[in-house]
C-alpha cells in the first residue's frame, strides 16, 4: 500500500459540521422565499423563476461554503454566530440576484432594494466582530466572508447595470477578485499572502457603499455614471497596488 507524505487535514468537529448543514438547508428557501416575495411585490409575472434562480445560487453557495469548511479544517467545536451571519448574509445576496430575472421589478422596488442590500452590508461588519468576541476567528471566517463580499459586489454591479445607472463597463468591479485569483494559477507570486491593510478595508467600504448608493432612485444619469466610474478606478487602483507590493516582494532577494 501507497503512503501520502502529505499529511491529512485534521476533521471538523462533527456539531460544527450538523450546524453548517443546517444553515445552509435554511438558506436555501430564505433566499427563494425572499426572491419570490420582492418579486411578486413588484408585481413580476415570473415571479418563481426569480426563486429559483436564487435557490440555485444558492446551493452552489451552500456546497462551495461545506467544502471549505472541511478543506480549510475548521478549528472550533461549533460554527458560531459570526459565521451564521456570513451564510444568511449569502442567502440575501441570493435573493437578490434571483431579480436579475426579472429586472423590470428593479425600478419598482426602489428605495427597498437600495434599503434590503444597506441592511446586507451593515451585516458584513457583525461577522467579525462576533468572530472575535467568541474567540471563533479561523481561516474558513475569513474565506466566507471575503468571498461572500466578492459575490455582494458581483450582484450589486448587475443590478445597477440592469438598471441602466451604469454600463456592462461597471461589471469589471465584481470580476476583478476573481480575475486577481485566476491569474495566480498563471503568476504563482500573486498568491503570496498579503498583510493587513487599513487602505484596503476603506476601499471595500467606498466600493460596497458606493455600490448601495448607485442602487437609489434618487441618484440617476450623468451623476450616476460619475459615481460608478469613480468607485471603479479606486478598486482597481488598489488591485494594481497589492499586484506591484506582491511583484517587489516576489523580487526581493533571499
Amino acid at each position: 500500500m501507497m503512503h501520502s507524505d502529505t499529511p491529512l487535514a485534521p476533521p471538523v468537529a462533527p456539531q460544527a459540521m450538523r450546524q453548517a448543514w443546517v444553515v445552509v438547508g435554511a438558506s436555501l428557501p430564505l433566499a427563494g422565499v425572499g426572491a419570490f416575495g420582492l418579486a411578486s411585490h413588484a408585481g413580476a409575472e415570473h415571479a418563481m423563476a426569480a426563486a429559483l434562480l436564487a435557490g440555485f445560487m444558492m446551493v452552489l453557495a451552500g456546497g462551495l461554503a461545506l467544502h471549505g469548511l472541511r478543506r480549510l479544517s475548521y478549528p472550533h467545536s461549533r460554527l458560531g454566530l459570526c459565521n451564521i451571519v456570513t451564510l444568511l448574509r449569502g442567502a440575501a445576496i441570493a435573493a437578490l440576484a434571483g431579480l436579475l430575472i426579472v429586472p423590470e421589478t428593479l425600478t419598482v422596488l426602489g428605495y427597498l432594494l437600495a434599503g434590503l442590500a444597506a441592511c446586507v452590508l451593515a451585516l458584513d461588519g457583525v461577522d467579525g466582530w462576533a468572530a472575535r468576541r467568541a474567540g471563533l476567528s479561523s481561516r474558513f471566517g475569513a474565506r466566507l466572508d471575503v468571498e461572500t463580499d466578492v459575490a455582494f459586489a458581483l450582484v450589486m454591479a448587475a443590478l445597477a447595470v440592469a438598471l441602466g445607472k451604469v454600463g456592462p463597463w461597471f461589471m469589471m468591479l465584481g470580476l476583478m477578485r476573481p480575475a486577481f485569483v485566476l491569474a495566480g494559477h498563471i503568476w504563482p507570486w500573486m498568491h503570496a499572502p498579503l498583510g493587513p491593510s487599513q487602505r484596503r478595508r476603506v476601499v471595500a467600504g467606498v466600493q460596497m457603499g458606493g455600490q448601495v448608493c448607485l442602487l437609489m432612485p434618487m441618484l440617476d444619469g450623468a451623476l450616476a455614471q460619475g459615481v460608478g466610474l469613480t468607485i471603479l478606478c479606486v478598486v482597481l487602483a488598489s488591485f494594481l497596488y497589492d499586484i506591484r507590493a506582491l511583484r517587489a516582494q516576489a523580487d526581493a532577494p533571499g
